[in-house]
């Protein structure tokens, strides 16, 4: 395999890459800046990078030139979904035709729903209640589906672990090294899907390697971590070594009264539902095709994800 990873600064895109380069494949990357890049990345045997820009179709060719597998991790603030992703996305697959590659996608539950009092399968309703946002997710899927690519989706809960600056982990751990309080964003009598990005990251180079066992279009959910936010804290607090440690409510309350003002803060509402509903995958046909599936027991992962 020849690897090319597209948004390699980002948190799924870095563990992508990083297990990828640990398996021995080489990964090339398309970056705005090469030397930003190596000051977060560093400069690990068998990855190169590329300068350019992911809008661009000239600098996506070069960035795909050889590759058999590429990894679209881009992505954008909620409030540029649309159209930016889907322009995004639509010039990532005609790169993917023209090379000949397979794409690999990292997927989310917001296109599903909106039942989820069991764990959701593959085939499970697409009727999102976060209409804005899980329309447009479910669109994206549509246009990977009709690609004449190769494509692979993984769909996943709230990343954790890695560099990931946007993830909910980050927010919510934000300074608790440091002696800050912990923060939680829901109920913590209702379970919560996290998926830790080093098995996620795993999990996406063994698809690739079994990509000539797959069909034209593909998606598969990865279970990952379903925990109550009393399991969270506790983890939480042992990581720290601090079993006291003060958690906090989210500030939903003073968010509110920034809504009307703020668009990101608006998006952020739109996926509130997520806090408050059990959103459970089932990843059965995962392990029909791989055996067994990446997992790295919670409070090892939450440990691990905190000291990152």
């Amino acid at each position: 395999m020849k690897v090319t990873v597209l948004g390699i600064t980002g948190g799924v895109g870095h563990a992508v890459a990083k297990a990828f380069l640990e398996h021995g494949v080489p990964v090339r990357a398309l970056v705005r800046s090469a030397e930003r890049a190596r000051a977060l990345l560093g400069s690990p045997a068998g990855l190169e990078l590329v300068e350019g820009d992911a809008r661009s179709a000239d600098d996506l060719a070069v960035a795909l030139e050889g590759a058999t597998v590429v990894f679209h991790g881009l992505n954008l603030p909620y409030p540029a979904w649309d159209p930016g992703m889907m322009e995004l996305t639509e010039r990532v697959l005609a790169a993917a035709v023209d090379a000949g590659a397979t794409v690999l996608f990292p997927g989310n539950v917001y296109g599903l729903g909106p039942a989820f009092d069991q764990p959701l399968g593959e085939d499970c309703a697409h009727d999102p209640v976060a209409r804005r946002k899980g329309v447009l997710r479910n669109r994206l899927e549509a246009q990977l589906a009709a690609s004449s690519a190769q494509t692979i989706v993984l769909r996943m809960g709230d990343f954790f672990g890695g560099i990931g600056e946007s993830s909910w982990m980050f927010h919510l751990t934000q300074g608790a090294l440091e002696g800050a309080p912990l923060s939680y964003a829901g109920d913590r009598d209702v379970l919560h899907s996290w998926t830790y990005l080093p098995d996620a990251a795993e999990t996406f180079v063994r698809l690739a390697q079994r990509r000539h066992d797959l069909g034209g279009h593909e998606v598969f959910h990865f279970a990952g971590h379903v925990v109550d936010g009393h399991r969270w804290v506790e983890a939480a607090r042992h990581a720290l070594g601090d079993p006291h440690r003060r958690v906090k409510s989210f500030p939903w309350f003073w968010m509110q009264l920034a809504r009307p003002f703020v668009p990101m803060i608006r998006e952020l509402f739109e996926m509130r539902y997520l806090w408050n509903e059990p959103v459970r995958m089932r990843q059965d046909k995962l392990e029909q095709l791989l055996g067994s599936v990446p997992h790295t027991p919670f409070e090892e992962a939450m440990a691990q994800s905190l000291a990152a």
